[in-house]
């Protein structure tokens, strides 16, 4: 029966389907080679313009790549070994970049059909790959693995050998595969399209010599210039007893095996450093750097990173253990106790390295870095999020936690909240252009959550302190925001007294739809903003409606404004304040309002524990969408008020309504993707708002963050 066909471009692959059961694959006209160790020398030798050769002792494993079967870590264990022996020898699919698994031998046949269409002119139309696949590779000791070269032997069904995969790793992270077809001694050549070494520029050539592993194993690449041999690396061994108790003696007399091997090839290169030999640029495309996205800090690294990183996937293995989520590697490894529900929140991790580096060094901007660099995606976001906001407190074990100081970083000064950053840190934000804010906002303008007259109850919290006021009904519509969102408007208005003749000052103006409706109501309305963008649109609607005689938009610090109000209203503008700056914000309103004035804000909270222990934080946030923005608690906002003649009164919580707000806006803004780009933004610059959207629905749909209008009210 012959193999399923998978057909890429213009190739077609036999084959590339087949499932590895340790048994004799459909169509194979044998069964499974066993499984071989072999005993080697690793040499590399320079001939000019400085001569200096390095050798090592290793062993490797020849292994047909069917009979490995892949854990749940992405491990493969050998074939025929005990569990334990995994520690001392293990192969991973993430090591040869071939994709995610079920089966191993799926996986590397799908990627011998992606080079053999990428190189569609040097490859017959049918490639048939459907026999014996034979991995030659040291593989992994104690978790550890650095195989600059490792090779397969792939064969037709017919058992005849058909093709060679080369993959050569250096030691920037990069990796490269070379399909090759040997002639009958074994030997193949192929232009240099990869750097390897500083030392080499890219020109050259190189001559594989990759015969059939018998009792002896051979691999060479020579690299020629100009004709000439300018370097030469090779492996050569001698079959040993594929035994537990080999491996045992192997490991106990070349331990760590890997990174000796690693450190001699690096002490090698700071040897031809040190004598002069000049250095060529390495491309980024041979880095695992070469993968950011632009606009993004390359993702960090270094042995303090390295240390970071490891600790990450310790933390994140273990606290996955007890999340209703699956974390997806790229070997087939999965984690999470939600591993085995399909529907659970995913966690894609396209480059385990790049993202645990980033996370482990740089924690919560690392995270979104991440994400804004496609190394990791999940189409359940905002769920995947709310999963870990619930575990917040246990991420990090209590040790790290008392080192937080230590590896977050502080806010830089120039992001305060004093009024010469104040203006810079609103422009930002809010002067990126109308017409983008107008893609995914509704026909209101308003950017802020919007309140429903009922959403569901899932997680958060509604109505008086706290307390549910609304019963649970469908999911809100597009078409159901605006109206939300005056009702939000009107709920603000009323809870401040706002009627005919009220003096009204708004503190952040945001696109004036809160002027409009105040005016309606024949309120005489002063707004200030620091954003020229709102101030120009928020002004010209008001004309526009015939209500410019009541509304007047000022371009001013909420600390400069002049005279006395009926009554202050601030939407969602206390976050930009800053939590050192809160006493100034409402010194200012306590100087404006008329005695028996009110003041109705509406804020976004956090428990002030949380505000304690992150208020020195600077995070992706700060960083990439608002610098400067401090979430208060009510804490904090009391404690505030108590320097002044004002005091909390009633406050409404409605934290769900602004998860269904942030979705509704994040949905827009994807299926607009397209007219974002239109304006001049990038991918990178999609990425990072999609992720600041959905991570904020997280926060609110887990109950992290939390939204209220609040009444203040100053005595008589």
């Amino acid at each position: 029966m012959p193999g399923r066909s998978l057909r890429l471009d213009s190739v077609t692959v036999e084959g590339a389907s087949s499932a590895g059961s340790g048994n004799a694959r459909p169509g194979a006209t044998s069964g499974p080679a066993p499984l071989a160790l072999y005993e080697t020398s690793v040499r590399h030798s320079r001939s000019g313009p400085i001569r200096h050769d390095v050798y090592a002792r290793s062993y490797w494993w020849l292994v047909d790549v069917d009979q490995l079967q892949v854990d749940g870590r992405g491990v493969a264990g050998l074939p025929g070994f005990p569990a334990w022996t995994t520690r001392l020898a293990s192969i991973r699919p993430a090591d040869l970049d071939i994709g995610s698994v079920p089966s191993f031998g799926a996986a590397l046949r799908r990627k011998v059909a992606e080079l053999a269409a990428r190189e569609n002119s040097q490859w017959d139309r049918t490639l048939d790959v459907e026999g014996p696949a034979l991995l030659a590779c040291t593989g992994r000791v104690a978790g550890a693995g650095f195989d600059p070269l490792s090779v397969v032997w792939l064969h037709s069904a017919s058992g005849e050998p058909v093709a060679v995969l080369a993959v050569v790793r250096n030691t920037y992270g990069g990796l490269h595969h070379y399909l090759l077809r040997p002639d009958a001694r074994g030997r193949a050549e192929v232009p240099k399209s990869f750097m390897v070494s500083p030392f080499h520029d890219g020109e050259g050539r190189y001559v594989l010599d990759v015969p059939p592993p018998g009792d002896e194993l051979y691999v060479g690449i020579r690299l020629e210039r100009e004709g000439e041999p300018d370097f030469l690396a090779s492996v050569s061994g001698t079959k040993q007893a594929a035994t537990p108790k080999t491996l045992i003696g192997l490991a106990l007399r070349r331990p760590i095996e890997p990174v000796a091997v690693s450190a001699k090839i690096r002490a090698h290169g700071v040897y031809l450093w040190a004598r002069g030999l000049r250095v060529h640029p390495v491309p980024e495309s041979d880095t695992s750097a070469g993968r950011e996205a632009p606009g993004v800090p390359p993702a960090p690294r270094g042995p303090v990173t390295a240390m970071f990183a490891l600790g990450t996937r310790w933390i994140l293995a273990a606290v996955a253990g007890g999340m209703s989520v699956r974390i997806e590697y790229p070997d087939g490894r999965v984690l999470g106790a939600g591993r085995h529900s399909p529907n659970a929140p995913r966690m894609i991790i396209h480059r385990p390295s790049e993202f645990h580096s980033r996370v482990g060094r740089y924690a919560s901007i690392g995270l979104g870095e991440s994400y804004m660099a496609g190394e990791w995606t999940s189409p359940d976001m905002p769920a995947l999020l709310a999963e870990f906001a619930d575990r917040q407190a246990t991420l990090v074990p209590r040790p790290l936690r008392m080192l937080r100081g230590l590896y977050i970083p502080r806010p830089p000064q120039a992001t305060g909240g004093d009024k010469a950053n104040a203006r810079r840190n609103i422009s930002s934000h809010y002067d990126l252009s109308n017409a983008f804010f107008a893609l995914f906002l509704d026909e209101t303008m308003t950017y802020s959550s919007a309140l429903f007259p009922a959403v569901p109850r899932r997680r958060g919290r509604l109505g008086e302190d706290g307390g549910p006021t609304s019963h649970e009904v469908g999911t809100p519509t597009f078409a159901e925001l605006a109206p939300a969102q005056e009702a939000k408007i009107d709920a603000l208005l009323d809870a401040a007294g706002v009627r005919a003749g009220t003096r009204l000052l708004e503190i952040g103006t945001g696109w004036g739809e809160l002027c409009l409706r105040a005016a309606r109501r024949g309120a005489q309305v002063v707004s200030v903003t620091l954003s020229e963008a709102q101030r120009e649109l928020a002004q010209r609607r008001a004309d526009d409606a015939g209500l410019g005689e009541n509304v007047a938009v000022q371009l001013c610090d909420y600390r400069d404004v002049e005279g006395e109000f009926d009554a202050v209203i601030s939407v969602e503008m206390i976050e930009a304040v800053g939590l050192e700056y809160l006493g100034e914000y409402f010194a200012a309103i306590d100087r404006v309002l008329a005695p028996g004035g009110k003041a109705a804000l509406q804020a976004i909270l956090m428990d002030d524990e949380r505000v304690r222990t992150t208020r020195n934080n600077y995070t992706w946030m700060h960083k990439y969408i608002f610098p400067g923005g401090r979430i208060p608690s009510i804490e904090a906002i009391e404690g505030a008020l108590n320097q002044t003649r004002l005091r909390l009164g009633a406050r409404t919580h409605f934290g769900i309504h602004y998860a269904e707000t942030l979705r509704l806006w994040e949905d827009r803004f994807t299926a607009r993707a397209g007219e974002v780009r239109a304006l001049g933004f990038d991918d990178t610059f999609v990425r990072m708002w999609r992720f600041y959207l959905q991570y904020c629905e997280a926060g609110f749909r887990s109950g992290y963050l939390d939204v209220a209008q609040l009444v203040v009210e100053r005595d008589r």
